[in-house]
């Protein structure tokens, strides 16, 4: 079932903003992985099977180091008790009640599991992009966990020129090949579980939801439209993520009523 949603207008000047923070913050984790990448590296090796650099098992001395860099980047000054006891909450899955550390705490998280990704390429026998992409697609067995650092995604993308389906981790960056129809959540493939919510204002993107899992993804068509940055897209269309929690809440509460 397709359904045509209506946005409304978002501030401007605000995304504008937001983008400019998200930049730098970015070109300072990039900074980072290349000053001290070579350093952190050595203190990790990958496991024989997948997920190689699972989240959990990566250094959270990296991590920590990288946020304190995005905090003076961002001109905010954080004493060591006060990142750790955020970072605890973080890892936890406790409120951190400051969203812009939040997000830093997220970014620098990001960065270093995207560092360790990089190393498949020297660490699986010199394997060049195409062949790392592959090797660990296929460990994977078209799975919704990533084969890099084990983390769920919920986002999929249509490659050009042919549609073929890839998932793509938002913490690592890592994408792998997937089956072309059905829910990446759950993995049904029947096409009346399945509501999609579309806006004119992101037309390369689908929110598919999940009747039988009860859960949604994001589907970026590359055909459509190329995406440079598929994190900063997800930002950008947050207003989608709202239109389908909404969605199911409105669904279960409807299904609650009947039965």
């Amino acid at each position: 079932m397709n359904n045509n949603i209506t946005m409304k207008p978002s501030g401007e000047s605000t995304m504008d903003n937001a983008f400019q923070t998200y930049t730098l913050l970015k070109q300072e984790v990039k900074q980072w992985q290349a000053e001290r990448g070579s350093f952190w590296i050595e203190k990790l090796s990958p496991a024989q099977a997948p997920p190689y650099y699972p989240i959990n098992e990566l250094p959270e001395e990296a991590i920590l180091e990288l946020c304190q860099r995005l905090n003076r980047a961002s001109n905010i000054m954080l004493t060591e008790p006060e990142l750790l006891e955020a970072w605890h909450r973080f890892k936890t899955f406790q409120l951190v009640p400051n969203t812009e550390l939040l997000s830093r705490l997220q970014l620098a998280l990001s960065g270093v599991a995207q560092l360790f990704r990089e190393t498949i390429v020297i660490t699986k026998n010199n394997l060049g992009d195409n062949q790392v992409n592959d090797y660990v697609g296929l460990a994977a067995n078209q799975s919704m966990g990533c084969p890099i650092c084990g983390e769920l995604t919920a986002v999929s993308v249509l490659s050009s020129p042919i549609g073929k389906r890839f998932l793509h981790c938002s913490t690592c960056g890592h994408e792998w090949l997937a089956k072309r129809v059905g829910c990446i959540r759950c993995g049904i493939q029947e096409a009346s579980k399945l509501n999609y919510l579309k806006s004119e204002e992101y037309p390369r993107l689908e929110v598919v939801i999940c009747q039988a899992c009860g859960q949604y993804f994001k589907e970026y068509d590359l055909r459509v439209k190329n995406v440079e940055d598929l994190d900063w897209e997800n930002i950008r269309t947050l207003p989608l993520d709202y239109a389908a929690e909404k969605w199911l809440a409105d669904h279960a509460q409807l299904m609650g009523k009947v039965q």
